[in-house]
């Protein structure tokens, strides 16, 4: 068991959410975590239990200060279960459940209740998902205009916007003196899909466009989930920030904000226990069960060296 706890629950996330934010070592975030938990006397797993529920709170509520949470994180790790099911309803709880208004057998019935009676038409569905895609890539397109390729490291580039490829469909990209350097993927994110599926796919897309860019962008909406789960597979190639970057856009969707939370990879590599490069098979010879973990050729080369 853990210590007793010493600080305001929020108070801890925000300051071991800073630390990690600018971690630039060679530690996995496993070994990070849980120094950060002991030092501050907590159980790994509960402190990283609480840097995903501030990460949601501050996703829908923005940055706030301590003293206006006043419910535990537990309260916000329903909230965040009921908002997968109704935002809306989710959302009009926010500010009873950080007055402490709300205990947790309340939400956690009235999440049930929507857990039962959730469930929209496909046709309609689809449709409000062809509208948040179209909507999504309007702004984009405005926001990228007013950025132009200085924000993304080119400042004598030229944006354009691919209307087809038979290799990355539609995309924007940025060219010097007629060389292709960066790719700026737009994405939303489809609600009928898993997330880890999802994000391995962008990853594989992303890896593909490597082959032909300096960098790859995806840009995401404020508030996205799917730039929580990419992020971490990102971490995990040690892709993030090296050549694959991602951002959303601002919550006046005016600018691009530059994407470098990494509360998500926390949650899926401690709590979890996710290995993204995993693999698990037969080997054929035998019909033994085999598994192992997918490493850059780059990196194997560099041991041999």
């Amino acid at each position: 068991m853990g210590r007793q706890a010493r600080q305001h629950w929020y108070t801890l996330y925000k300051n071991v959410q800073a630390q990690l934010d600018a971690y630039q070592g060679n530690d996995s975030i496993n070994l990070l975590i849980r120094k950060l938990a002991d030092e501050q006397g907590y159980d790994a797993k509960v402190v990283s239990r609480m840097l995903k529920a501030g990460n949601f709170l501050d996703r829908i509520a923005g940055p706030c200060s301590s003293e206006q949470v006043g419910c535990g994180y537990a309260h916000i790790e329903q909230l965040e279960r009921l908002n997968q099911l109704n935002s809306e309803v989710a959302l009009s709880l926010v500010q009873s459940t950080l007055a402490n208004q709300q205990t947790l057998l309340d939400l956690r019935n009235i999440t049930e209740g929507h857990a039962k009676s959730v469930g929209t038409a496909t046709t309609t569905s689809r449709a409000r998902a062809r509208s948040r895609v179209a909507e999504h890539e309007r702004r984009c397109g405005e926001v990228l205009e007013i950025s132009r390729p200085d924000f993304f490291g080119y400042p004598e580039g030229e944006m354009i916007k691919v209307g087809h490829s038979d290799l990355f469909n539609q995309f924007f990209m940025i060219q010097v003196n007629g060389h292709p350097k960066a790719a700026i993927f737009i994405r939303v994110g489809d609600t009928s899909r898993k997330e880890e599926r999802a994000a391995a796919d962008l990853l594989k897309l992303a890896s593909f466009a490597r082959t032909y860019f300096e960098k790859v962008w995806y840009i995401f909406p404020n508030g996205s989930s799917l730039a929580h789960e990419l992020a971490f597979y990102a971490h995990s190639v040690k892709a993030l920030g090296k050549w694959l970057y991602l951002g959303t856009l601002s919550q006046d969707s005016q600018s691009i904000v530059p994407f470098q939370n990494r509360g998500r990879a926390l949650e899926r590599e401690l709590i979890d226990g996710v290995d993204p490069l995993r693999w698990d098979g037969v080997k054929v010879s035998t019909r033994r069960k085999a598994h192992g973990s997918f490493r850059p050729v780059i990196d194997e080369i560099a041991e041999e060296i």
